[in-house]
């Protein structure tokens, strides 16, 4: 019931992009890039942030090529998502649980910080699910079919995203902390994924 909802939410949104679409930005695709390209240009020199600065580059350099297979594998899906055309809408960027609240009997979106102009799918890869019924719901609502290959462009920049978040915090000065320790886990757990999206390269 609360996917159903969060679509509508997202349907509402996208909805409204007329109204916003004079002053909105439009999102770049993977910001995070250079500093990921970085980090894979220097994995032959000790990285000397802190602690977790050597652990960080042996494991990237294990999912060294995972990484720059997902890489091409986003180069791909942009420049096919592009060739598709179609109008941007207002996009909220991160609809995830922790994002959403009830208030009442009503249910809102909450973190506006990454909100810009974009295809839909940069939104709603984040609420589909196997059935399908999300994406059945969009499409009733909306008229506007989704495009896989957007769904899989946004779960990627996702990913990259992530490991290039953790990648350049470890890369950095940083001392031992519950932050970084979280981190730490978040990063390894990350780049064990990258392994399953061997299929978004070919």
């Amino acid at each position: 019931m609360l996917r159903a909802e969060v679509v509508q939410l997202l349907v509402e949104l996208h909805q409204a992009t007329p109204t916003v679409r004079s002053f909105a930005w439009h999102r770049v695709e993977l910001s995070s890039r250079p500093h990921l390209q970085a980090a894979l240009n220097e994995l032959e020199t000790p990285w000397k942030g802190g602690p977790f600065s050597e652990p960080a580059r042996a494991l990237l350099s294990a999912h060294q090529e995972g990484v720059i297979g997902l890489l091409a594998g986003f180069d791909r899906l942009v420049a096919e998502v592009a060739t598709r055309g179609g109008d941007e809408v207002i996009t909220h960027g991160e609809p995830h649980s922790g994002n959403v609240m009830r208030a009442g009997e009503k249910l809102v979106l909450l973190d506006w910080d990454t909100v810009g102009l974009a295809p839909p799918e940069r939104d709603l890869w984040m609420v589909v699910t196997d059935t399908g019924e999300e994406l059945a719901l969009y499409l009733d609502l909306t008229r506007r079919r989704v495009d896989q290959n957007a769904l899989s462009l946004y779960r990627a920049r996702w990913q990259l995203d992530d490991v290039a978040s953790f990648v350049s915090l470890f890369r950095s000065a940083h001392a031992t902390t519950d932050d970084t320790e979280l981190a730490w886990l978040v990063l390894t757990r990350s780049l064990d994924d990258v392994d399953g999206w061997r299929s978004v390269s070919r």
